[in-house]
This record gives structure tokens, sequence and C-alpha cells, in this order.
């Protein structure tokens, strides 16, 4: 008990990085970045997630429906399009509109396959990337990466649909637990539903980090960068929002297809900065792991 009673202190020193260690790697994490072509990735994952999106969302809301919840898929759609930059929103909301309303039938029935083929083909390059970032020196055959991709975008669909029923029915759960203990109900403002928005992004690229690349880590090292990347896909999405309302005019130079242009620069941004967090949890990780380390060592000398 002695000996335990006197080690705990000891893990905590080893987790706690100092301050210039930290500005350090966030530093070398955009230099990795950019050796990494990050830059170029990330706009190969624009064209993929946009390619992959509409396929997606005909899977998920055949899940949804399968499981009786195509109402809830539809409200949380229109939850999730209302948060996006309105240039995105306007250009993505019709063709949303037809899928949340009754995909079509025949592509249902016949291109199903092809439509979960698109959908992880998106996943395979989010692999890719986080192997390159975490330096995973061999991965396993493209055909057992392709199979994984499959099976994850197949999870990922019943994670999607099980996260639409909760933020749709969490208001009206809510509503019943607070008529039980008082006489008039607190209703979920949107401020709630925001804060369990972000608690799920967070928890999706934790899961990304944790899950995508072709390793074995632990769950505390993805996240710094997922907290991270949270934080700066908040705010980049308000300042693009905010270019594309007060300074930029894609209607002018891309005609109808400005909205689509400013999805594309939306998932861009949006990916660079998921490849910096991966980065830098790297760099983090290897930090700790040096820290850890040289702590033995010396623990070693003294004895």
């Amino acid at each position: 008990m002695y000996g335990l009673a006197h080690e705990r202190p000891r893990v905590k020193k080893l987790i706690m990085l100092p301050a210039r260690t930290m500005l350090s790697s966030f530093y070398k994490a955009y230099l990795n970045t950019m050796e990494h072509n990050g830059f170029e990735h990330a706009g190969n994952l624009a064209f993929l997630g946009l390619l992959a999106l509409f396929p997606f969302l005909v899977f998920v809301v055949a899940v949804a429906g399968f499981f009786a919840a195509g109402q809830a898929g539809d409200q949380f759609i229109r939850m999730m399009l209302a948060r996006l930059p309105p240039e995105m929103a306007t250009a993505l909301t019709p063709r949303i509109t037809e899928i949340i309303s009754g995909p079509p039938h025949g592509l249902l029935t016949i291109s199903i396959l092809g439509a979960i083929w698109t959908a992880s083909s998106a996943v395979e390059g989010y692999r890719s990337v986080l192997n390159r970032a975490y330096r995973v020196a061999n991965p396993p055959h493209y055909v057992w990466r392709r199979l994984l991709s499959i099976a994850e975008t197949l999870i990922l669909s019943f994670i999607v649909v099980t996260s639409m029923m909760m933020l749709v029915l969490l208001p009206i759960l809510w509503g019943k637990i607070a008529s039980i203990f008082s006489n008039s109900s607190i209703p979920i403002t949107d401020k709630h539903i925001a804060g369990i928005s972000l608690i799920l992004i967070f928890g999706a690229v934790s899961v990304a980090y944790y899950w995508l690349p072709n390793l074995k880590q632990s769950m505390n090292c993805v996240l710094p960068g997922a907290a991270l990347v949270t934080l700066l896909w908040i705010v980049s999405a308000r300042l693009l929002s905010l270019y594309l309302a007060r300074f930029s005019r894609l209607s002018v130079i891309y005609g109808s297809l400005g909205g689509f242009i400013a999805t594309l620069l939306f998932f861009y941004v949006s990916n660079i900065i998921f490849i910096y967090g991966a980065e830098l949890n790297y760099l983090l990780k290897v930090a700790i792991g040096e820290r850890k380390a040289a702590a033995k060592s010396a623990n070693t000398r003294q004895r």
C-alpha cells in the first residue's frame, strides 16, 4: 500500500507536458500537416465527402425508415441544416429535402450497394489520411481495409440513426419527466440542443481518431485533438459564414454552382482541421511517451 500511494502522483506528473512542449507540438503539427500533403489530401477528402454525402443520406434514411424513425430522421437533418453556413444550406437543402421526403424506390432496390460503396470510399479516404498522420508503416491489404470501411459505414449508419432519435426524442422525454416533478415543464432550448450536438461531434471525432487508423492506441491519446477539432470547427464555421456573407461573391464567379463551391470550401477547411488534429495527437503521444521513458530511466538510476 505504501508503494501504491506514492506511485499515483508520479502518473499524474507523467501525463502533464510543459507549456513549451505543448506549444512546440502545435507548431510541429502544422509543419507535419504541410509535409504530409495535408492540404492536398483535405481537398481530396472534401470531394469524397460531397460525393458520398447524398448516397449516405439515402442509406441512413432507409435505415431510419426500417426502424420506424423516419420522422426523427427528417427533424434531425433539418436541425443540422439550420446550423450550417447559409450558402451551404441553400445548396444542399433541395436535394436533401427530396431524400428525406422519400428516397427513389429504384435507388433503394437497385443501387443500394453502390450507395454503400460510395459512402465507404470517404471512410477509406479518412483512414488513409489518419494512417499517414499516425505513421502506420504497414497497413492491411486494400481488400481488407475496404471491407472494414464498408462494415464501419454500416455501423456509422446505425449510430447516426440512434443520434437522430436521441436528439429528436430527448425534448419530448424531458418534457414528460419535468411535468412529473413540477407543475410546469422546462423546455429544452436550441442552446441545449446545440450543446448536445457539440458533445456528439466531439464523440464522433474521438471515435474516428481511435477507430479508423490501423493501430492500437488508448482513448486518452485522441481526446486532445478531438477537443481542438470540435472547437476549431465551430470557429471556422462562424468565420466562413461571415466571410461568405460580407466579402465573398461566389455567385458572381461560379453562378448557380456558388452554393456547392461554398460547400466544398466548408468541407475543405473542416478536413484541414481534422488532419491537423490527428498530427497533434501523434506528437502529444510521442511527447508523453518520451516523458514516461525519461521518468522510468530516472527511477531506475535512483534504485
